[in-house]
């Protein structure tokens, strides 16, 4: 299977097209959740719900801030940090190391960092629920970025 999928993603191409291609799908279903679910909270059943939300924070609402410089310096830290990994990714690439993993999470960065730009927090709309349990408020981009940090992870305890 890890060979299929070095095969398949060994050309800078095919990694920006997974990129494009998250990017792309985070976006699409994030302007519709804004266009149909702003107003009420959409029902699929009782484990799922679109319910938007505007995180100006990082992940679970951490850092969550009204304070507009608090959230610039966020931004700047996650700008900052996308940009690291980009670098970290180009030289694994060099190196032949599939880059998979680093590919999804920075489409998902960027994703979200477009966010950060129109519309001043994170568009976040999928809710996860079971009785009186949920899971924190996320979207697309956000699983792009916990499947690349699970491949990275994968690599990282497979190398030798």
């Amino acid at each position: 299977m890890e060979r299929l999928l070095d095969s398949m993603f060994n050309t800078m191409k095919n990694y920006i097209l997974v990129a494009i291609f998250i990017f792309i799908v985070d976006r699409v279903l994030k302007i519709a959740a804004l266009a149909w679910c702003t107003d009420f909270v959409y029902v699929i059943n009782s484990y799922v719900t679109f319910d938007v939300v505007i995180n100006r924070g990082v992940s679970w609402g951490l850092l969550h801030s009204t304070n507009d410089f608090i959230f610039f310096m966020v931004s700047c830290a996650i700008v900052i940090i996308t940009g690291a990994l980009c670098w970290y990714a180009y030289n694994q690439y060099r190196q032949g190391i599939s880059i998979l993993g680093e590919i999804c999470i920075i489409a998902g960065s960027v994703a979200n960092l477009t966010d950060r730009l129109f519309y001043s927090g994170v568009v976040d709309f999928i809710v996860l629920s079971y009785k009186n349990w949920f899971w924190p408020v996320f979207n697309i981009a956000d699983v792009a970025i916990v499947i690349g940090t699970s491949i990275v992870m994968f690599q990282q305890i497979k190398r030798p």
